[in-house]
């Protein structure tokens, strides 16, 4: 039996969330059941009175040219081990469908956990989206830090609306684009910090900066120009000690990498694929 989720279910699907995603931390899972879920975008699938498999349909703001709508990002899609391969995460899928396409959303989306999860998506209609086009930026132990760039290692209380407005206008530019609520924007920071991550921002540039192996990956890499851009690869590559190559989104390179999956929930109107969606919860 599929239903919407319970005040009674929380700590059921946090104990199935540790289970079926234990790379997530403890902190991680609290956070996001007391921040992020909530009981009407849940759907649970119910086996003997008890929750075996469940999915989040968190609602997004999405901006295309000049239109808006609303897209549903899957999250926390599992099921426990011993209830796998009997459909339910299936018909939870098809569920949510219907569930969206009833709230008014125009698209639901999705971030493939793992590569052969692209093919189990693509059933049921999704097909790759929101590309990301890599530029690489070698550091170099020249760069010095610059005092017009603000750096940030732990969530910025005091500069939050400030950080928010540069932010939401920056992901306001773009012509196709998954934009994020004052709260979701509070979120995707928590996250981001919670996991080490560094902010450099100005009143003409952002962006998000965290080390991955021997690189700097940067998301939501907003600049308003050229000039600024290079201004925050110098200070990113000084905080970093030089010793890295900066990764950044750049339209102007060649081969796209996709960062997930979209489906339209109109069957009559494809589906945008090339919109932009910078960091999420992941």
């Amino acid at each position: 039996m599929i239903r919407y989720g319970k005040d009674t279910d929380k700590e059921i699907l946090m104990q199935l969330w540790k289970i079926c995603f234990p790379q997530d931390t403890e902190r991680f899972i609290r956070f996001y059941f007391d921040k992020v879920y909530a009981n009407d975008e849940t759907l649970v699938y119910v086996e003997n009175n008890q929750p075996v498999a469940s999915l989040q349909m968190i609602p997004f703001r999405i901006k295309t040219d000049d239109s808006f709508s609303w897209g549903g990002y899957i999250s926390g899609a599992m099921t426990h081990p011993d209830y796998r391969k009997r459909g339910y995460m299936a018909q939870l899928l098809t569920a949510s469908f219907d569930s969206m396409r009833e709230k008014g959303y125009a698209y639901t989306f999705l971030i493939p956990q793992e590569e052969y999860l692209i093919d189990y998506y693509k059933k049921f209609g999704y097909e790759n989206a929101f590309p990301e086009y890599f530029r690489s930026y070698p550091c170099s132990k020249e760069s010095k830090l610059n005092a017009r760039v603000t750096i940030y290692t732990d969530f910025p209380t005091a500069d939050f609306p400030i950080l928010y407005a540069l932010y939401s206008h920056g992901l306001m530019e773009k012509t196709n684009v998954v934009l994020k609520s004052e709260l979701q924007f509070s979120n995707t920071l928590w996250d981001f910090f919670d996991g080490k991550g560094v902010l450099f921002a100005n009143a003409k540039g952002f962006a998000f900066s965290s080390q991955k192996g021997k690189s700097i990956h940067l998301t939501d890499f907003f600049y308003r120009n050229e000039e600024t851009k290079i201004e925050f690869l110098h200070t990113i590559g000084a905080y970093y000690s030089g010793k890295r190559t900066i990764l950044y989104n750049d339209p102007t390179a060649l081969v796209p990498k996709y960062k997930g999956m979209i489906k339209s929930l109109n069957p009559s109107i494809a589906a945008r694929t090339d919109i932009y969606m910078g960091r999420m919860l992941e």
